[in-house]
């Protein structure tokens, strides 16, 4: 178990040491729509080929559509190469990192009670993190 932390831990401070080498490059304009539907909130990006990102953490676990493209994920949970059409489900608190080889179409699906304010809504699913706090 001991080894699984370990390898979780330094997984995930890859992840935000490459997130703090991404702030310091000029940062690319990421299209992002949103849709509400009864009790659904879903955010969807555009991401562009050659784009390499990091992801929000999630407060809770929520579907993940790959509607168009092929990107390569990398979280605390394992590598992926993920070619569309793929759905799955993440788990809460997991922070993801990719390197997008085609251009991709990523959807989030989240529960959704009615709240219009997209910060506010943000508040509700993504953790809140500090990049600083994890160095």
């Amino acid at each position: 178990m001991e080894a699984s932390l370990n390898e979780l831990t330094n997984t995930r401070e890859k992840i935000f040491d490459l997130e703090r080498e991404i702030l310091q490059c000029e940062q690319a304009e990421i299209v992002t729509n949103h849709y509400f539907a009864h009790g659904t909130y879903t955010r969807e990006v555009l991401l562009p080929k050659g784009l390499v990102l990091t992801g929000k953490i999630h407060r809770h676990s929520c579907i993940n559509i790959i509607a168009k493209g092929k990107i390569l994920v990398v979280t605390d949970e394992g590598e992926y190469t993920i070619e569309a059409p793929h759905t799955f489900v993440s788990g809460p608190n997991v922070k993801k990192a990719g390197a997008v080889l085609e251009d991709t179409v990523w959807l989030n699906v989240h529960p959704w009670d009615g709240e219009s304010d997209l910060e506010q809504i943000e508040n509700q699913v993504i953790i809140k993190e500090s990049i600083e706090w994890h160095g």
